[in-house]
């Protein structure tokens, strides 16, 4: 029985993994044809060179780049590596995703859970749709990512469409399916009816589903646990949450900088992550991403080895620094850490989520913080040269 359900596994991990590379092989087109403002429907794919079509064998993923070792099969002109590693990387990534939420059930999801000893020829229909809907998500973060660390911009069809499937896909699998509605109402033995989930009692006990966690404390009638109402209202309020704080961040580090920090871009990005995961994780997400962005930016001055000239960028048209780092993929790569990492973040944030008074005393200092640092680091515009 032991080999059999291996063989389950495997069997699907093989699937789930062919099918990232065909997403990543579309997501290299979005990355290639987007920023320019190309439809990504027609004309099929071709060489940027000789715009000579791409025959059907050499556009499989991955085997394809391989087989013409990296250039068009009719001019020669090379390819970039990163159709190679975009592919690569998505179905990974889509195989990572798909072990992590439905062979392992990382997030502990009760209704998930499956008996090793009977595993059944398929995994859970409850545990695939959550997979798909997440996949969504995982998708347009590397897409979103790719883009902006090549174009220094994340086109806002990518952040939109997302939004969208955020949005329909919470309403559909409102928190805390797949548990039962019944699972969120929270109980702990001895605690007051309707006592705040602040309270040390209830830590670690809310549970999650494919919304990680509602967007208030104990339930309000309006919008009871399981229902389409509170699916809506927790991915309306993701999502607002996401874009308010990337824009209150830009607005209030650029009042006391004097200059630009951030791109609306990244707005719409934890936008769309807050549609799919719920405002905690959006908010959380961008002091992560900002750790992994200052990450990304020591790697790739560890790999550049020198500064480089500025370059034009093949959109705008305008000089760009080489050695600056778009936010864009260091906010991807904190959604996705805060995402996996919600085991042990969220109940070491809940007395924060569902405590009005600690919430809001957190807010004003943060951002009061922000603009006084801005006030700080704010320099002094530089004197004309004299005229001779």
């Amino acid at each position: 029985m032991q080999g059999w359900n291996i063989a389950i596994i495997a069997f699907w991990c093989g699937w789930v993994f062919l099918l990232g590379l065909m997403v990543g092989s579309f997501l290299n087109v979005l990355v290639a044809r987007l920023p320019l403002e190309k439809s990504v429907v027609w004309p099929s794919s071709r060489c940027f060179s000789c715009f000579r079509p791409i025959r059907l064998l050499d556009n499989i993923p991955i085997l394809g780049y391989l087989r013409l070792r990296g250039r068009c099969r009719n001019c020669g002109a090379a390819f970039s590596a990163r159709y190679l590693w975009v592919e690569l990387g998505t179905g990974l990534a889509t195989l990572a995703l798909f072990v992590l939420e439905v062979v392992l059930n990382w997030h502990d999801v009760p209704a998930l859970k499956v008996n090793p000893a009977v595993m059944p020829a398929f995994f859970p229909a409850a545990g695939m749709a959550m997979f798909a809907y997440h996949a969504v998500l995982l998708w347009c973060l590397i897409a979103a990512a790719v883009i902006d660390a090549e174009h220094r911009i994340i086109p806002p069809a990518i952040p939109y469409l997302g939004l969208l499937v955020g949005v329909v896909g919470g309403a559909l699998m409102p928190w805390p399916w797949p548990n039962p509605a019944a699972a969120g109402l929270v109980t702990v033995p001895g605690a007051p009816p309707g006592a705040p989930w602040s309270l040390q009692e209830f830590w670690g006990q809310v549970p999650v589903g494919v919304q990680l966690w509602p967007f208030y404390g104990p339930t309000f009638d309006f919008a009871p646990p399981g229902s389409v109402r509170l699916g809506l209202i927790n991915s309306v309020l993701g999502a607002l949450a996401g874009s308010l704080v990337v824009r209150a961040v830009k607005a209030l580090f650029e009042l006391g900088f004097g200059r630009e920090a951030m791109g609306l871009g990244d707005a719409d990005l934890l936008m769309m992550a807050g549609a799919f995961l719920g405002w905690q994780v959006a908010v959380l997400s961008l002091f992560v991403g900002a750790g992994a962005a200052l990450f990304l930016k020591v790697i790739m001055l560890i790999v550049a080895g020198k500064e480089k000239e500025p370059q034009s960028s093949p959109v705008s048209g305008e000089f760009t620094d080489t050695r600056e780092l778009p936010f864009g993929p260091g906010l991807a790569l904190g959604v996705v850490v805060t995402w996996f990492a919600w085991p042990w973040v969220g109940p070491g944030t809940q007395y924060l989520f569902f405590d009005g008074v600690t919430l809001v005393l957190c807010v004003v200092v943060m951002f009061g913080g922000l603009l006084a640092a801005g006030l700080l680091l704010r320099r002094p515009a530089p004197e004309p040269a004299a005229k001779v």
